[in-house]
């Protein structure tokens, strides 16, 4: 069997699509969940300025205390999203030393 470099990059792409569509719905699962646990919080302190109950600098200063909340919660995505690039070249490694072996 010969190697052929242009099958073997298309099978790697293929190999690479399939590990991140399997796995990005984790990732969206999970940034719709820090929405959610943050809604409540976000429509209090929205209705709090629209009412007039807190001033624009209170306001502000809780924008960004809900800011750092959500910056703390997107760390786990960027670590989620790291996982699932290194499984992708995984994959994608696996077809190519696989297409070698075969050559051989």
């Amino acid at each position: 069997m010969g190697f052929d470099i242009n099958t073997v990059l298309n099978d790697m792409a293929k190999a690479i699509k399939d590990e991140v569509k399997v796995n990005i719905g984790d990732i969206k699962e999970y940034a719709d969940k820090i929405l959610e646990n943050e809604k409540e919080s976000l429509e209090e302190l929205g209705q709090a300025r629209v009412s007039g109950e807190i001033d624009d600098e209170t306001f502000e200063r809780e924008v960004e205390r809900e800011k750092k909340v959500v910056e703390a919660e997107l760390l786990t995505i960027r670590i989620m999203t790291k996982a699932l690039a290194q499984k992708a070249v995984n994959a994608a490694i696996d077809v190519f030393v696989k297409a070698v072996k075969l050559a051989i």
